[in-house]
């Protein structure tokens, strides 16, 4: 009984911990976490890794901004880990993802990686990558 105890102490501890710091399961869920100036980000599309928020930004812009009805979804499979202390978390798992281009719609799904970092008291994305899943058919 006593271990029992113990333990759940320990567990809620932990938990109490994570939700101090700036990247909490919580806050990552919310979605709304500001880039990093020094992000790094890989995507097919982009062609080669990119760097810095401003490069990220200006790239997506060129790659993305013909499609329309953007949509996205986790599946079963997503999962968020943070830190003890909250000061860093990531994200991964597999994303439906749908869009429509020059009227055509696609549908397809992703592995995604996204690794978020605390600094100066705020949650921000740090890296990120995506790679679309071949059709199992």
């Amino acid at each position: 009984m006593g271990y029992v105890l113990a333990s759940m102490f320990v567990l809620a501890s932990t938990i109490l911990v994570c939700a101090q710091g700036p990247c909490t399961e919580g806050a990552v869920k919310d979605g709304k976490l500001p880039m990093a100036d020094d992000a790094f980000s890989y995507m097919p599309p982009f062609g080669k890794p990119v760097s810095g928020k401003t490069a990220i930004q200006n790239t997506a812009e060129k790659k993305f901004s013909g499609r329309t009805n953007v949509k996205h979804s986790w599946e079963s499979d997503h999962r968020i880990v943070c830190s003890a202390s909250g000061d860093m978390a990531y994200e991964h798992g597999t994303m439906d993802m749908s869009y429509d281009e020059q009227g055509k719609s696609h549908e397809f799904k992703a592995v995604m990686l996204n690794v978020y970092k605390a600094k100066g008291g705020v949650c921000e994305r740090v890296a990120g990558t995506m790679q679309p899943l071949e059709d199992e058919h």
